[in-house]
């Protein structure tokens, strides 16, 4: 028989039309495999392009911007504004064509004034009141200026007086306040960035005492905006025009381009240049190189991350793909044996065997091709920066040549296992379950073995990484694994049913031996495993990269709002709590190290209100748990200016003292001294600064000057008395405890609690001591939450290296966590009270910062701004940036892979079930010829259906959960900095699973009742006729 070409294109063509929802369906799988190999290569290259955009426009101008100073000569002649032009035009032919034009201000030097004021500097830019909240008006004359608006609380000085600052300033009128605009602010916060160039030269810093050279240093308010005529008042060599230049970031800005940035700046000269009329400094703090060195980092991580979703896609769809194809060529087994009896020679059946696979794979490539680009346009739209051009690189097309030669593979061996088989067979029509050969036994102990050696590499493996080879292909092998153990249970189970059932429904009966006999339906298992297994390892990876990146932006910003300030952490507390008595929406916070390891030190209590704490950082034990656990007793607080206390002395002790620990608010403490008291019941009264609270940290019981004395037997302390009036709860509610002594002995032997009373039980021994009490129910061992990998931190006493005053408290921690707020696994959390409670404490280089919660209103956020704080980051700008980082964006394809592979998998599930349905009705049919109602013929085909399909489920979601679980040991999911940042939590969420299984159980059953009604639908005894002829 001879079979010409225009004979085969039309039994071609008639074979896609007859077997058209199996053509569609292999035209779709290929479609995607190939989609998949364009949009892998071609969404790395957009989101390393994309972060590096990001990552320089999102970085301070400080770190990628270049800045100039230019001091005048002694001899220049001119006027401010001329001073400004000549440092311009010094500048501009030094700019890079890759930054923007320079914004230019004309400062002076800081200038001592007297008085209380500190350090002054005058400050005159073009604009400089459009970008910032003025009350009061811009200044346009000499002499008139701006002040920040909580400098000029400090000062006492009010809008429209004249203050004299002495020579050279002279005497300036002020005319309005400001305070910088912040996001709440409307136009004016968000041009705020662009402006002014570092917000952090318009920031105050108070005075402060440096305990290292024993030198009160002084303090220095934020800039006085005047004009440039003011500047006339001071001499030449007061004058500095300091210029700054931001980089210019293109859409279309490329890792190439980064690194092409670092190189011109690492030879960029930096010494100062002498011109006619004055000194040209650089002095640009530019840290390209770290930026280019990040954005290499995360060009590599993209590419190994998005690696695994595409070849899992493309995998899923070569499998579905084998499956579709075994199921057509079934179909196709009358024309085969036609042809075989017809005497076809072996490459002529083979041509024809093989003439619609092929057909459909050339037709599919076009279709995946634009799938692929159109995919690709669409994820860049929606999740890169706005604008970013596509491209699509040389390996998007050699990886779609790979999946074409792959696809042709499984065409390929698809064709030979139905040709294999012999004329019988063919004729048979349906295949039975047979003896399964050594080569597919070989195969599968292969694939087993594989599995298994991958497994336990990487469950022994040391450290974390990139992703590699092993972590691409582990969830596939489990998934095949799982499968054909699935497949092979199922019918084995089947059989054993079949054989052994004496009694029970006819329904379950038939449905066992339906499964024991139609290989069909066990075949689905396999690639319904697979694609379950990668749908349950892509939505977990997905899911928890994505709660790792809430714990790394809740470390780096563990509030809504993260404001900076230069204000000392006893003021910043004092400031939130004046604001925000309740505690509804601020909380100080602060950074130090010690001797023995790094410390978070908080105001605690308000942490539950304001913080944000991931429950992942302390499993079982919530925030609130967390607070108890750290807060102190409350400190109590008296007002007024008169204090007096009452003590009643045993016969003997005469001549004693009590020293009192108060705090004023936004002052240090302070020691007052009530003495001396004589035998029996004595009343001293002292002036305290109390008028606007203080609070009770402690108190010494002593003798005359606060020296040791010999105190022996009951004290009673009270009544204490403020401007006249009682304060019993002083004494009753404020935790009085003992307090350890420095350097002496204490004589405090007990302590109990009376209304408005205290009664001291002292006994000094043979040696004089101090009876030394505090507030806030302080344990003597300090309580602190420790970060995971700290160490063991509190074996050096906590305040060592930062107590001016008073022995360092020991801590003790109760618990530890995965991370911890600005310091991640590495430090210490402990209370501020329960550190710096009745002891004075050096906090001269804590980073002091205010934490406001997401609902604080404006006139707080207002106020904050007035006192001169600044916002220095947000949680969701930290958290969208770990967003926009190249690993987080590539791990986005793993929702979309796990999308597409339940999309494949339903589809394929749904073509597998309409090519059953004839023979299926066949059965049923049959079935029901033969008397067995429709109900029991209904039941029959669910229960096969429902035991496949929930067995294909239970495999693959075994698979992906230990796939999951194995390789997120042993990889990181991004860059950030290693030492502060909280490890990769590999957990499985039962709850997710659970949904994602109660889902899967919902769809199926669906598709199980569905196919059954169908199959019953159509179960006549005409289709056994129809058969027949």
């Amino acid at each position: 028989m001879r079979l010409h070409s225009d004979g085969m294109a039309t039994l071609l063509a008639h074979g896609l039309r007859a077997r058209m929802l199996l053509s569609a369906g292999s035209v779709l799988l290929t479609a995607l495999a190939v989609a998949s190999a364009v949009l892998g290569p071609a969404f790395s290259v957009a989101v390393t392009n994309s972060y590096a955009v990001t990552r320089l426009r999102e970085s301070p101008n400080q770190l990628t911007g270049l800045s100039w100073e230019f001091r005048l000569a002694a001899t220049f002649a001119g006027r401010p504004t001329k001073a400004v032009r000549r440092a311009v035009a010094a500048i501009e032919p030094r700019i890079p064509t890759d930054h923007l034009p320079p914004s230019v201000q004309l400062e002076s030097n800081r200038i001592r004034v007297p008085g209380h004021v500190g350090e002054v500097l005058l400050l005159a830019k073009d604009g400089a009141c459009d970008h910032l909240v003025v009350t009061g008006r811009c200044p346009n004359t000499d002499g008139e200026a701006l002040m920040l608006e909580s400098d000029a609380s400090e000062d006492g000085v009010r809008i429209g007086d004249q203050v004299s600052y002495g020579a050279p300033i002279g005497t300036l009128r002020l005319v309005g306040t400001y305070v910088l605009p912040h996001p709440g602010q409307g136009a004016a916060g968000s041009r705020t960035a662009g402006y002014w160039f570092d917000l952090e030269r318009l920031s105050s810093r108070p005075w402060s005492y440096n305990s290292y050279t024993n030198a009160l240093e002084p303090r220095r308010p934020a800039p006085y905006v005047v004009t440039a005529a003011t500047f006339e008042r001071l001499p030449v060599k007061q004058w500095l025009v300091r210029a700054d230049s931001r980089l210019d970031v293109p859409v279309d800005l490329t890792p190439d381009d980064v690194a092409a940035l670092e190189a011109r700046r690492t030879v960029a000269a930096t010494d100062p240049e002498r011109l006619s009329d004055g000194v040209l400094t650089e002095v640009s703090l530019n840290d390209l190189s770290a930026i280019a060195v990040d954005v290499e980092k995360e060009r590599r991580t993209a590419e190994s991350s998005i690696a695994p979703a595409v070849l899992s896609l493309v995998l899923v769809a070569l499998t579905l793909l084998l499956r579709l194809l075994l199921a057509a060529g079934d179909l196709r087994l009358p024309e085969l044996a036609l042809g075989s009896l017809r005497g076809l020679s072996t490459r002529r059946l083979w041509a024809l065997g093989l003439s619609e696979p092929l057909a459909l794979l050339a037709l599919s490539a076009p279709v995946g091709i634009g799938l692929g680009t159109g995919l690709s346009r669409l994820l860049v739209n929606l999740w890169l920066v706005p604008g970013l051009p596509l491209r699509v690189p040389w390996q998007s097309w050699v990886s779609v040549a790979f999946v074409l030669l792959a696809a042709g593979a499984v065409s390929v061996t698809a064709a030979s296992m139905v040709l294999r088989r012999s004329l019988s067979s063919q004729l048979a029509g349906v295949k039975r379950p047979g003896h399964t050969s050594r080569s597919t036994l070989l195969a599968s102990l292969i694939l087993v073995a594989l599995a298994a050696v991958v497994t336990l590499s990487k469950l022994s493996g040391d450290g974390r990484g990139a992703m590699d080879l092993t972590d691409l292909v582990l969830p596939v092998l489990l998934a095949l694994v799982a499968g054909l153990a699935a497949t092979r249970g199922t019918a084995t189970v089947a059989r054993w049913r079949a054989r052994r059932r004496r009694s029970g429904s006819l329904a379950g009966f038939v449905a066992v031996r339906a499964i024991a006999r139609r290989r069909e339906g066990t075949l689905v298992i396999l690639p319904l495993a697979v694609a379950v297994a990668v749908c349950v390892f892509g939505a977990g990876v997905f899911g928890v990269s994505s709660a790792w990146r809430t714990s790394v932006a809740a470390t780096q910003a563990p509030a809504a709002t993260v404001w900076s300030t230069e204000l000392p952490m006893s003021r910043a507390v004092d400031l939130t709590r004046e604001l925000d008595p309740h505690g509804h929406w601020l909380m100080a916070a602060a950074t130090l190290t010690a001797v023995d390891g790094d410390y978070v030190v908080a105001d605690t209590p308000r942490l539950a209100q304001v913080g944000i704490w991931p429950a992942q950082w302390t499993p079982g034990r919530s925030v609130g748990d967390v607070v108890h656990d750290l807060a102190p007793g409350p400190v109590p607080l008296v007002t007024g200016r008169e204090i007096s206390l009452t003590l009643e002395s045993p016969p003997g002790e005469d001549g004693l003292a009590i020293q009192l620990r108060l705090r004023p608010r936004d002052f240090a403490a302070r020691e007052v001294y009530l003495g001396p008291y004589g035998t029996g019941t004595t009343t001293r009264t002292k002036a305290v600064p109390c008028a606007r609270d203080c609070y009770v940290e402690g108190m010494v019981l002593a003798g005359p000057a606060g020296l040791p004395a010999d105190l022996h037997g009951r004290f009673v302390l009270g009544p204490l008395v403020m401007d006249n009036v009682e304060v019993p709860q002083v004494l009753t509610d404020g935790g009085w405890v003992p307090s350890p002594v420095d350097d002496g002995v204490q004589s405090l032997a007990g302590l109990r609690h009376q209304t408005g009373r205290l009664l001291l039980d002292t006994d000094s021994g043979d040696r004089p001591g101090l009876a030394r009490l505090a507030t806030g129910d302080l344990p003597s061992e300090r309580p602190i939450l420790l970060g995971r990998a700290a160490g063991k931190l509190g074996t050096t006493p906590l305040g060592a290296a930062v107590s001016a005053t008073g022995g360092p408290p020991a801590v003790a921690a109760f618990a530890t966590s995965e991370s911890l707020p600005f310091l991640g696994p590495r430090g210490g959390l402990i209370d501020y009270t329960m550190l710096s409670n009745n002891r004075s404490v050096n906090e001269q280089n804590w980073q002091v910062r205010v934490l406001a919660d997401a609902d604080t209103p404006k006139a707080i956020s207002s106020a904050l701004a007035e006192r001169g704080l600044y916002i220095e980051t947000t949680f969701d700008e930290v958290h969208d940036r770990l967003e926009g980082t190249a690993y987080a964006l590539a791990l986005r394809l793993y929702a979309v892979a796990a999308a597409l592979v339940l999309i494949m998998a339903l589809a394929s599930l749904a073509i597998s079930t309409a090519v059953q349905l004839p023979a299926r009705r066949m059965d049923a049919a049959a079935l029901r010829v033969v008397g067995v109602s429709r109900r029991a013929v209904m039941s029959a085909t669910a229960r096969e259906l429902a035991a496949v399909l929930g067995a294909a489920a239970l495999a693959g979601m075994a698979a992906g959960s230990l796939a999951q679980y194995v390789v997120l040991r042993t990889i990181t999911v991004g860059h950030v900095d290693s030492v502060t940042s909280p490890r990769l939590i590999a957990i499985i969420d039962v709850r997710e699973l659970l949904l994602f299984g109660l889902v899967a159980a919902a769809v199926l059953t669906v598709a199980a009742l569905g196919s059954a009604a169908l199959t019953v639908q159509g179960a006549r005894g005409a289709t056994l006729r129809e058969r027949g002829r």
